[in-house]
């Protein structure tokens, strides 16, 4: 009975040990087409370059907004004053 819990033990501790060195191991890279990789390349600087185009977008739309603000405020102190 003991040999049979010592077996169990040993067997338990080898999967654990397997299981970490697997996880700890980098994952193996595919072979990665060069097409492919320009492709998702083109793709990832059309994606960033809209971003950009959006954000200036809205970082004037804000700005033009707050403009607005400051013409209509100065332009009702000046007529109440």
């Amino acid at each position: 009975m003991t040999v049979l819990i010592v077996l169990l033990a040993l067997l338990a501790l080898g999967l654990l040990a397997h299981l970490i060195r697997q996880a700890s191991d980098p994952p193996g890279t595919a072979d990665i087409d060069p097409e492919q990789e320009m492709k998702v390349a083109v793709e990832l600087h059309r994606i960033r370059r809209n971003f950009d185009a959006a954000q200036i977008k809205s970082e004037q739309r804000r700005d033009a907004a707050q403009l607005r603000r400051e013409i209509g405020k100065t332009l009702k102190d000046a007529g109440d004053g």
